[in-house]
């Protein structure tokens, strides 16, 4: 394969998956059609079918391109902070702003049907273990620089995700991601912003 058509699959699967992406952060994996996405970028069902087997890879490499977006976002923030307690605090709203917008990846999270699917789970297990390290990091950062007390840094991150994460599916538990309003965005921010500053407290203890 050369070096052009190379890049010219590359960027037909970035079309492909923006597209992907918007479709089923509107509808869903289970009401999308790999029709639907071919129709949507332009092409035959045929050629989507020789970038992916099925919608469930489309979906996971939605999935895949969401994480690394989310990341490449809190690292740039994380950077920019130069004490442990800031880059927690920036951690903990941008990651509220970013699940706003990455519903497929918020789907995944908090939909049953991953349940029935190991490699969705695998998905959500993996990138929940990427945020546990991120978080990890930030902790130690603060204790190295005796901002923080000695604490089990994985045993903090763990808590912390578990409480963000508690938070939010009791606040979906009656409604979908995509109907989340103005109210629900204001409770969890108000909510998560007095969760992080009592983590905070307790570590600078």
């Amino acid at each position: 394969m050369t070096e052009k058509t190379k890049s010219e699959d590359s960027s037909k699967l970035d079309i492909i998956l923006n597209a992907a992406q918007k479709r089923f952060g509107h509808y869903g994996l289970c009401k999308t059609t790999m029709n639907e996405i071919a129709a949507d970028v332009g092409m035959g069902k045929a050629s989507l079918y020789y970038y992916f087997p099925d919608k469930e890879a489309v979906f996971q490499a939605v999935i895949k391109k969401e994480q690394e977006e989310f990341l490449a976002e809190m690292n740039k923030h994380m950077n920019a902070e130069t004490d442990a307690a800031s880059q927690l605090k920036h951690y903990v709203k941008y990651r509220l702003d970013y699940f706003q917008n990455l519903l497929n990846l918020s789907k995944l999270k908090t939909e049953s049907f991953f349940n029935s699917k190991p490699i969705f789970g695998k998905v959500v297990e993996d990138f929940y273990k990427l945020e546990i390290e991120l978080v990890g990091n930030i902790i130690q950062t603060g204790i190295d620089k005796q901002e923080f007390r000695e604490v089990n840094k994985e045993e903090y991150a763990l808590l912390l995700m578990n409480i963000l994460q508690g938070l939010r599916l009791i606040r979906i538990k009656y409604k979908a991601m995509a109907e989340f309003d103005s109210a629900d965005v204001a409770y969890l921010k108000e909510n998560n912003d007095k969760v992080i500053c009592m983590f905070i407290k307790d570590l600078k203890k």
